[in-house]
This record gives C-alpha cells, structure tokens and sequence, in this order.
C-alpha cells in the first residue's frame, strides 16, 4: 500500500541543519586514533594505552563510530584481550560491508568473523572471512590474507571438513612465508599436522610437527614446543610406537617446556611403562593422571586400555576399550550433529542478504544524494513540483487501473455478471467519481493531493475486502456446481493466494485483472495458474478434469 507521505518545508529544513549542526569528531581524539592504529602491530601495549585516553563518545556519525571499533577491535585483539560480542561489531561490520576501500573493509570484516567465531557461530564467521577475502584480492596485505586464511583452515577443521582445512591452512603459510614471519608460520605448520592426523596421513603428519618442533626449539619458545611435544606423543601413541614415544617424553625434560599438559604427559610416561613390563608403576602414575586439574576422563580411559593390553590383561583390556569407544562414540555423534549442510545454506542465505544489503544502502544513499542536489540547485520549490508530478504519475497509473477493473467486469460470463456486478459496481463508482474531481479540480494541488489519498485507499480497499471476497465465493459456488468448495475440499493445502487467483479464474477475470487484485503482474498470475493446475493432476481429484478446464479458460 502507498502510505500518504506529507511533506514540510520546515521538517526538511530541520533534517539538514541537523546533518550540517551534527558535530564532526574531534581533531585530538581521531589524532589519537589514527596513531593507535598505526602501532597497533608493533606496539600493541601503547595502542591500548592510547584508545583508554579515547573518550567513546567524542565520535559522531556513522563513519567515524564504524572506524573507532574496528581501531578498538584490533587493538584488544593483538593485546589478547577478548571483550567484544558481535552486537558491538555488527554496525562495524554492516557500515564497511558497503565501503568501497577495500583495506579497511578486509579489516573489519575479519575482527567481525573473530568475534562471531569465539561466540561458536561458524556460519556467520566464515561469510565474513570470504567477504573479507574478496576484499583482499584487490588490495596487497598478504599479512592479513594469511590470517584470514588460517581462520577459514580453523573453522573448516572445527566442522570436520579436514581436507579444506588443510588447503586454507597451506595457502596461509605460503603468505607468511613469503613475508618471514617465522612464527605464524610456525604455527600454522603445527594446526597442519593436528589436521593430518585427523586424516590419518601420520607420515606427513609426523614431517610438519617436527618441522614446528625445530622451529620451537631454536627461538627456545617453550610454550609452543610444549603443545607440539603433546601432539608428537599422541602421534607416537596411535602409530604404536612406544620408543618414540619416551624419546618425545624425554624432549619435555631436556627442553625444560612442560608447560601445561601434565595429566596427558603422565597418561602418555605411563603407557610406556607398561609397553616395557613395569604394570604397577603403570597404573600409579595413571591415578597420579587423573587427579591431576587438567585431566580428561576420556584419555585416561584410552590409556588404561593401552596399559592392560600392553600387560597381558585381555578382559580389563576389553572393559577399558569398551568405556573408550562410548566416549569416541560420544564425540562422532557430536560430530555429525554439526549442521555441515546447514553452515553452507546459511552461508548462502547471508550472501543474499548482504547483497541485499548493499543495495539498500546504496540505493538510499543515492536517494540521499539527489534530494541534497535538487534543493542547492533547484531549491524547495522545484522539489515540491518534482513530488506533484509524481503523485500525478501515480494517479494516472490508479486511473488506468480503474480501467482495467471496468473492462474486466464487462467481460465476466452473463451467469455470474449480475452478482459480480453488484459486488463491486459501488467500488468503481466511487473510483471514477474521484476521477472526475480529480480533473475538475486539476488547479488545486491541496485538493489533488486529498484526492490521491482517498483513491489509494479505495484500491486497497478493493484488494483486502475479505467480506466482498468470501461473498464472490458464494456466488462463484452457486453458479459453478461448488467448484471453490470442491477445491478446497480436495486440496486443503493449497495456499489462500492460489485460491483467490482460482476464485477470480473461476469468476471471469483476466490475467491483468487478477493482476490488480493481488498486486501481482500477468505473467506471474499465468504462471500460478499452470502451477495451480499442476497440483491439481497431482492430487487426483474426482472433479480434476472440470476444475482444471474452468482454470484454462480463455479470459
């Protein structure tokens, strides 16, 4: 419906002294930005130093609020700092969607995709990222590529999808590589050897941890050749070798690196106890494991069932291995819940809706844009013919549906003609009553304007009259044999849009005509009748053959 838009001088007016009243940021507090910004990397104790003298609101309007976030979102990103949610991004990320400088925009949409990812909507983040990689094809930042890509590598690796992780995380590497940033590197060479693993490649595996591993030891990096240590034990564990094993375990100690892990050191010194005879030890060092705080129960599990079948011990073996594979069975039903399938549909359907966004932005913006030019070139008065001559526009497409309307009724079957004639003949008098006022008063634009509202509201009142509707049902019944009750008896399914274009098909209408009446075109309304018809065939109705040859008439 055309909803009845008035216009004022004094509100349009008050919109731009509003825009031109509207206090631009501070000079020191972007200064203060834009330097955070610029260290953010290098110095990223400075950066957040730099934002806490920021005072939020000293920003104003939606560009400078959309850049102050994603400075803010950098720098606790790079200071490890995880505060933000997704309703404090969104707007960021909405107002750089449609930013043509790719660079910022790249920027936004990843610090977008890390929130949403910690906040385990894998969807929504990895749109972002490919946003945020479209964006980077066009600007040359191969450090950030790199990150992005790792990203996709960990949410591909999280939904199971091994193989595409894997190529994201190859991609990623190759871009720091080619910057020499050893540690990325590094550990994105650890994430693909966890990957392997899961791919059962242990050869390959094996290759890139012991590439991280060297890499941990010459930069004496304890904490991650702590976590690559953990990762070769369980590799030596599942290929069964128990003397690569101890030597991993021996690494912990001559490293000095034993950071975290504990329990799954002890679980891992224990089974390689009992593979060389000494069972007791075994088991003392696996109860040391479990009481340890970060202990899975699920690991230990799997330990005593190496311990006991590595001892000879074939019925404990077998209780153990059997508490085992509930919990991996725990865990691959947890798998394949994840909606995989689901994650691509939705990232799809938030393409679309980003496109759609994008072009509602665009479009208002351009609307914006040519109001601001028409009133400093034209001024007030040549805007408000600009909306006379479109409210004339209108009017005459309304009057041309009028006709529209009074040919469709004259052209409804002798049968049905009286009824549908008195169902509607006020309407339409009321329709050319206010068209003759209209052009009989064509001098007053005060009057025009009056006249166009009560003809938009006379339309629509034409379309929803349920009361006019259920009673051209009736009469469509009565002179039809019961043709819509048939219907709706043998398809109670079928929407009520399709049944009032079978309605008005039934009460003589044409294609334009129905058109009209459910703010549709021709060429869809024949289209819903061949579908209409379709369901019918399906549904093996008594009647099908008389319905299907009421909707296939020529109107």
């Amino acid at each position: 419906m055309l909803g009845h838009r008035s216009t004022y001088i004094t509100a349009i007016l008050g919109t731009l002294l509003a825009l031109l009243l509207a206090a631009c940021t501070s000079r020191t507090a972007m200064e203060q930005l834009s330097y955070a910004e610029s260290i953010v990397v290098d110095s990223p104790a400075e950066a957040l130093a730099t934002m806490e003298h920021i005072e939020r609101n000293d920003f104003r309007g939606e560009c400078d609020n959309a850049r102050y976030t994603l400075v803010l979102s950098e720098v606790l990103y790079h200071n490890y700092i995880d505060t933000l949610s997704s309703s404090t991004t969104l707007p960021m990320m909405e107002y750089y969607l449609d930013s043509e400088i790719h660079s910022e925009r790249a920027r936004a949409l990843y610090q977008h995709a890390l929130v949403v990812l910690a906040e385990g909507d894998l969807a929504e983040a990895m749109v972002s990222l490919i946003e945020a990689e479209h964006s980077l094809a066009k600007v040359d930042n191969l450090r950030l590529k790199g990150l992005v890509l790792r990203a996709k590598g960990d949410i591909y690796d999280e939904g199971c999808l091994f193989a595409n992780a894997l190529e994201s995380y190859q991609q990623a590497r190759d871009c720091f590589d080619a910057l020499g940033l050893g540690y990325h590197s590094a550990s994105i060479t650890y994430d693909m050897g966890g990957t392997l693993i899961q791919l059962r490649n242990f050869e390959a595996a094996e290759e890139e941890l012991h590439r991280a591993l060297s890499y941990g030891i010459e930069e004496d990096d304890k904490r991650f050749t702590c976590a690559v240590l953990h990762e070769l034990l369980d590799l030596a564990v599942y290929q069964n070798d128990y003397t690569k094993c101890r030597n991993f375990i021996d690494a912990f100690a001559t490293y000095d690196c034993l950071l975290y892990g504990q329990s799954h050191h002890h679980a891992a010194k224990a089974m390689v106890e009992s593979r060389y005879g000494d069972m007791n030890k075994a088991l003392t060092m696996l109860d040391e494991a479990a009481t340890m705080e970060d202990s899975e129960w699920a690991d230990l599990e799997y330990a005593r069932y190496i311990i006991y079948r590595n001892g000879g011990d074939t019925k404990q073996a077998l209780y153990w291995n059997e508490q085992s594979k509930h919990a991996q069975d725990s865990l691959m039903l947890e798998v394949l819940e994840q909606p995989v399938l689901n994650i691509q549909v939705e990232m799809l359907r938030q393409n679309l809706d980003a496109e759609r966004r994008e072009k509602e932005l665009t479009k208002e913006r351009n609307t914006i844009i040519f109001a601001l030019i028409a009133l400093a070139v034209a001024g007030i008065i040549i805007y408000a013919r600009h909306r006379l001559r479109r409210k004339e526009q209108e009017l005459a497409q309304y009057i041309e549906s009028v006709s529209e309307l009074q040919s469709a009724l004259n052209s409804i079957p002798k049968d049905m003609a009286s009824s549908v004639s008195n169902l509607y003949r006020d309407r339409f008098s009321e329709l050319n009553e206010l068209c003759d006022i209209y052009y009989d008063h064509s001098s007053s634009s005060r009057n025009k304007s009056l006249i166009f509202n009560k003809l938009t509201e006379t339309i629509e009142a034409i379309k929803s009259d349920h009361q006019r509707i259920k009673e051209l049902e009736n009469t469509v019944n009565s002179c039809r044999n019961g043709i819509m009750q048939s219907l709706r008896e043998g398809l109670p399914k079928l929407s009520e849009r399709d049944m009032r274009v079978a309605l008005y098909v039934f009460a003589g209408f044409s294609n334009r005509a129905i058109a009209i009446f459910i703010d549709s075109d021709p060429v869809s309304v024949s289209k819903m009748r061949y579908n209409i018809k379709q369901k019918i065939r399906n549904a093996n109705l008594a009647n099908s053959e008389q319905i299907i040859a009421a909707l296939s008439d020529k109107n």
